[in-house]
């Protein structure tokens, strides 16, 4: 028998955000992939080069890494390997799946702590990158903040689960388990056929106006 559950109310609450973030640091990559490119062909025919262009490439990933993890984590995104935990009971699963949210949420803040003494020590020294001579504290800052960001929704996530846990509800498994094949087909193809709708009506609303 399939069950239908309602969408998850905290995920509705934390998506917009980490997409817009998510979305902002899209664009500064794809700038700095036109700023690579152009670099790779100053060097190629003028013997030219931008300074610092490779420090700032790790600034990048080091900001995109940790906000493109808080929106893996709000869509659920993350690889988990249920290859034991699908064929437990329900119940277990939904002690294991609650679990997984708190170590989740342990792993975040741990990251954002030793990301906060980092930046601290940052600060304290007047650290500034080498070939930038740009202040550290400013990407450092940024990646701090992703990170928070990361930390805040995985930790509104395991105190969900642990009320769901506690107030045994029959939700658990079905927001904070493992995204199942058939489950994923389903999403996929709701996607499709919204963006399916959405093509059809912008004709109508073109010829309204």
């Amino acid at each position: 028998m399939n069950h239908h559950h309602p969408a998850n109310p905290i995920s509705e609450k934390i998506t917009p955000a980490a997409r817009w973030a998510t979305i902002a640091c899209g664009w500064v990559v794809f700038a700095y992939a036109v700023g690579l490119t152009l670099e790779i062909l100053g060097r190629k025919f003028f013997a030219t080069s931008f300074k610092g262009i490779d420090e700032l490439g790790g600034f990048v990933l080091a900001i995109s890494a940790a906000i493109g993890a808080s929106y893996a984590m709000a869509q659920r995104s993350h690889t988990r390997v249920d290859v034991f935990l699908v064929r437990l009971p329900a119940g277990l699963q939904r002690w294991l799946n609650t679990l997984a949210m708190l170590a989740f949420a342990g792993f975040s803040g741990f990251a954002v702590w030793r990301g906060v003494a980092v930046l601290r020590d940052t600060l304290e020294f007047g650290s500034s990158a080498t070939n930038l001579e740009q202040p550290l504290w400013v990407p450092q800052a940024l990646w701090v903040a992703g990170l928070a960001l990361l930390a805040g929704i995985s930790l509104a996530y395991a105190l969900h689960a642990v009320f769901l846990l506690v107030t045994r509800r029959p939700e658990l498994n079905a927001w904070y388990g493992p995204h199942s094949a058939k489950a994923e087909l389903e999403e996929e193809l709701a996607n499709i056929h919204e963006r399916g709708v959405e093509a059809e009506a912008l004709p109508a609303v073109s010829r309204s106006h």
